[in-house]
């Protein structure tokens, strides 16, 4: 554990959810193999594209608009749809639309630690807890929901972090609370501790993710390595 920045007891601690409560990445390299197969049986004429080539062109359709790429679910379904139109399917909106609900119900099939649950309990006695995550996991159905008294993501306009879309929202829910006595906890040194940060939050950068120190263009208020020191810092 190490501090970065001035420390404030917060009031309300909010979470990203993937890779930073559990371990995101063979969630999603089980959902995209899942997604692919279903894609290869109900269109073949798609089969020239393995899953790179998918991959590949979401990244595309990602710099052609920007507002696509802070919403995931978004972006994954104008992929589909204009990569199905370009093999000629008909109908590729509904087709779209139909993976895609392949898609939700496989990235949201996985248990949470158990570990994640009793830090959760543990600190719903003594702070309010928000979760504000750029993914599209069913929050409810893998079990965290009820921790949480807000779950943000982005959609219906709302744009992911690390622009201010969620943290503005959050606070516009909580009045009372000043934008230090929020703690942001997350694993991307970009959405979450810029985000964070822009917006005046205490930021909480969790090592244990995807992010490198090389990733980090503003320093956090403290960094952890695993979510045990989170318990350390806020309940001991």
């Amino acid at each position: 554990m190490q501090f970065h920045r001035r420390w404030h007891v917060p009031k309300v601690i909010s979470f990203d959810l993937d890779d930073t409560l559990y371990d995101n990445v063979p969630v999603m390299q089980r959902t995209e193999e899942v997604v692919h197969n279903y894609i290869a049986e109900q269109f073949p004429q798609t089969a020239e594209w393995d899953m790179y080539h998918w991959r590949r062109f979401r990244d595309e359709v990602s710099r052609t608009d920007q507002t696509l790429a802070s919403d995931m679910t978004k972006l994954r379904l104008k992929t589909l749809e204009l990569g199905l139109k370009q093999f000629g399917i008909g109908d590729a909106s509904k087709a779209a639309g139909t993976i895609m609900d392949v898609f939700l119900a496989e990235r949201s099939n996985f248990q949470v630690p158990q570990d994640s649950f009793q830090l959760l309990e543990a600190l719903s006695q003594h702070y309010q807890l928000i979760a504000l995550s750029n993914g599209n996991v069913d929050a409810d159905k893998i079990g965290l929901a009820t921790y949480f008294d807000q779950v943000i993501q982005p959609g219906d306009g709302m744009r992911g972090k690390p622009l201010p879309d969620m943290f503005a929202a959050a606070q516009r829910n909580l009045p009372e609370v000043q934008p230090y006595e929020f703690l942001h906890v997350g694993d991307h040194p970009y959405s979450d501790i810029l985000g964070a940060q822009r917006h005046g939050w205490q930021s909480a950068w969790l090592t244990s993710g995807l992010g490198t120190p090389k990733h980090l263009s503003v320093l956090p208020t403290v960094t952890l390595h695993n979510l045990y020191q989170l318990q350390q810092l806020l309940l001991d």
